[in-house]
């Protein structure tokens, strides 16, 4: 009975927060097409922040809490399941075949370089003020990079415009405060039911949480899994990592650093950001080559992610 409430909460907040941030990025891209951005700044932009926007809330919330094994455990478990997970699903759902031009090459640079200095920076059991400038700085340039690499693409494209109503604007407040209350919930219940099963956080924070917050990416993957979206696909994957590595991982940090000493990092933790920096570096190099990842691939992602599991217990 005493894991009821916490598990409870932590549902409760997952669906507040998964539905909530639909809504947001849903009205957030409206918002874009009405001033006529880009598809590729819509995408950069708008959809890669919005569907890390659960990482980013749930990690600075557990950072204000002074929950370091959350915050960390949260984003870099999140970019594991990303790439194991629901890359995995999505190409067991239907085979993911693309040709050499459709190779998320930019993306897959962003990510590889984002996780690889969030590990350098890590090393020595810290992030502090400075890496989380550093962090959020190089996300910042890069998205500045994405934007005037597309400055030349024709506005909104072909996608027609939605119409200009208020309800817009109120759809994006509200997506946003739905997804500020289900993370509060989500923390509450992930820190809760940790502490009432004697589960370790960092498992809690970088499984159960992480691959809850990465449901957006997972509905977005199988829908262009099923539709051949190669490029939307990958893009939106390897963006995410990008994002949970650089910018919630840097914001986090900048709060902790805030409110006490920045984000510890322990030795479970450590592993998990190994694990992100290692799965996220060799799916950049072998998809950069030949995005192909056919269905025996996918099961094989599954079972890795599934294993990862009693591995991290065994380490915790």
């Amino acid at each position: 009975m005493d894991t009821l409430v916490p598990l409870a909460l932590l549902v409760v907040g997952l669906v507040v927060l998964v539905y909530a941030a639909d809504q947001f990025v849903a009205g957030a891209e409206a918002v874009a097409l009405r001033l006529r951005w880009s598809a590729t700044v819509i995408g950069a932009v708008v959809v890669g922040f919005g569907t890390s926007l659960p990482e980013l809330v749930t990690s600075v919330t557990g950072a204000l809490q002074g929950d370091a094994d959350l915050a960390i455990g949260n984003a870099a478990g999140s970019n594991v399941a990303n790439l194991l997970l629901i890359l995995g699903i999505a190409a067991v759902v239907s085979p993911v075949v693309g040709r050499r031009d459709q190779a998320p090459v930019r993306d897959g640079v962003i990510a590889g370089a984002g996780s690889v200095l969030l590990l350098g920076l890590a090393i020595d059991g810290s992030i502090g003020l400075v890496d989380g400038l550093v962090l959020v700085g190089v996300l910042l340039a890069a998205v500045v990079w994405q934007v005037v690499r597309a400055g030349g693409e024709d506005p909104a494209g072909e996608v027609p415009l939605p119409p200009a109503t208020r309800l817009v604007g109120v759809r994006v407040v509200l997506g946003l405060l739905g997804v500020l209350v289900g993370a509060q919930l989500l923390v509450a219940g992930a820190i809760d039911l940790a502490e009432a099963a004697g589960v370790p956080q960092i498992l809690i924070a970088s499984v159960l949480v992480a691959v809850g917050t990465s449901l957006p990416e997972l509905a977005t993957a199988v829908a262009s899994a099923r539709r051949g979206q190669v490029e939307i696909l990958l893009g939106n994957l390897l963006g995410s990592n990008a994002f949970n590595a650089l910018f919630v991982v840097g914001t986090s940090a900048l709060v902790a650093t805030a409110t006490g000493d920045g984000l510890a990092v322990d030795t479970p933790a450590l592993v998990v950001v190994v694990a992100a920096a290692a799965v996220t570096g060799l799916a950049a190099l072998l998809l950069a080559r030949r995005p192909r990842v056919p269905r025996p691939v996918g099961v094989l992602l599954v079972a890795l992610h599934l294993a990862s599991v009693p591995a991290l217990l065994a380490i915790s």
